[in-house]
């Protein structure tokens, strides 16, 4: 699995970014998570491509578990 997570760094959306990609690490250690620098109030997170959550979409930060829970329910039953 291949998670990104786009970040703002004007708005220090960094602490956040990191909390998220070492909760994933814990939640799914063979994980692939990329932090990604960028600017304009941003905060997406995509798995394997596809976006699963996205501040501006939505209009907020996710409440604490959201993400997590989000990549859960996106990942392939085998």
């Amino acid at each position: 699995m291949r998670v990104a997570i786009e970040y703002c760094v004007i708005c220090n959306y960094e602490p956040r970014a990191a909390a998220l990609a070492a909760e994933i690490h814990q939640a799914f250690p063979h994980a692939d998570v990329k932090l990604i620098q960028a600017s304009g109030g941003i905060f997406e997170v995509e798995m394997d491509g596809r976006k699963v959550f996205s501040k501006e979409a939505l209009g907020r930060h996710a409440a604490p578990g959201e993400i997590l829970q989000l990549i859960t329910q996106a990942q392939p039953t085998t």
